[in-house]
């Protein structure tokens, strides 16, 4: 006999008993860890010192942890019944509303589809507004991500990319106050036809589809990279179509009074250079303004305005700087 065997549960259960095969011994042990993290009991008791403190132990052990999930799984659910009887409640009053105000069935079932889609609420984009915790970081340092991640968005468009190579601590305040981050679910709409514009939109991710009003053209689909609305920027522009979400989508939003705030007070080059554009892109809608819509000018038609906007003034010719020197001592002399 093995020293010591008569003083721990083993020998009673398995020596004493006479029952030692392998199987045996497993399933009982097996058995007596899952009673005790279960609470459910076992016929196999602690026959020591040692063998109590553990299973007094193991026992408290499973008493906090057990308590703790199950307050966690309590808790969970709570939410989820909470968010559910918002839900059930903001439906029955649509159903109410509808109901009260003679909608026909076939809007009304519009409306149902379009706010069971919402409902869904799939996973969107964080966005720099949406973190409080951000606000306490540096300037500067707030400074730096916003560029770090608006800058490359903003820089697919011929005019915002010459300026902020020519004019980057002016660029760098648009980066801060002028821009928006604005995500959709699928089937929602950014804008429709009679709205008026506040804002140019820049596509981050997804793709929408935009419907000209009054045109028998094919509806064109906006992807990243691609972006709608300029015209609202420089002039005043009210929505020729209507931009619908295909797919969940985000995008970039520059708010056209800040940036006119902003830039409009701009002395010096930058200032030309933004008037210039301005009247180059207005002269060049007002010369286009029958097939113009909210996705504006094509890319190729911005950056030759962009070329004409940064071209540097003619200087007056030398020989008649020359000419008028000449004369001019001349009249001296005389």
């Amino acid at each position: 006999m093995i020293p010591g065997l008569d003083t721990n549960w083993a020998y009673y259960a398995f020596e004493l008993t006479g029952r030692t095969s392998w199987l045996y011994r497993y399933s009982t042990s097996y058995h007596w860890a899952l009673g005790v993290f279960h609470t459910s009991g076992s016929d196999i008791q602690p026959t020591n010192s040692a063998e109590r403190i553990f299973v007094q132990f193991v026992l408290i052990w499973n008493l906090v942890v057990f308590s703790t999930l199950i307050a966690a799984i309590s808790n969970a659910l709570q939410q989820l019944r909470e968010l559910n009887e918002e839900r059930t409640e903001q439906f029955a009053k649509v159903r109410r509303y509808f109901s009260s105000n003679n909608v026909q069935s076939g809007l009304a079932k519009k409306a149902w589809a379009a706010l069971s889609l919402a409902a869904l609420k799939p996973k969107r984009r964080t966005h720099w507004d949406e973190i409080k915790i951000l606000q306490h970081l540096p300037k500067s340092l707030q400074a730096e991500l916003h560029r770090h991640i608006r800058e490359p968005i903003l820089s697919v468009h011929p005019f915002f990319s010459a300026f902020d190579v020519a004019f980057t601590v002016q660029m760098q305040q648009v980066y801060q106050l002028c821009i928006s981050e604005i995500s959709l679910e699928q089937g929602q709409e950014l804008f429709h036809t009679g709205e008026a514009s506040t804002q140019m939109y820049f596509v981050m991710e997804g793709t929408f589809c935009y419907h000209a009003e009054g045109m028998t053209a094919e509806p064109s689909f906006l992807s990243k990279g691609q972006w709608v609305g300029e015209p609202v920027l420089w002039m005043s522009w009210k929505h020729t179509g209507r931009l619908l979400a295909k797919t969940p989508c985000a995008v970039l939003a520059v708010k056209s009074k800040e940036l006119q705030e902003f830039l409009g007070s701009e002395g010096g080059d930058a200032g030309v250079i933004i008037r210039e554009y301005a009247m180059q892109f207005t002269r060049h809608c007002h010369n286009h303004s029958f097939r113009l819509t909210d996705i504006g000018v094509d890319v190729d038609a911005v950056g030759k305005l962009v070329e004409q906007a940064f071209e540097p003034p003619l200087e007056p010719p030398q020989e008649d700087s020359d000419l008028e020197g000449s004369e001019s001592s001349e009249t001296l002399a005389a």
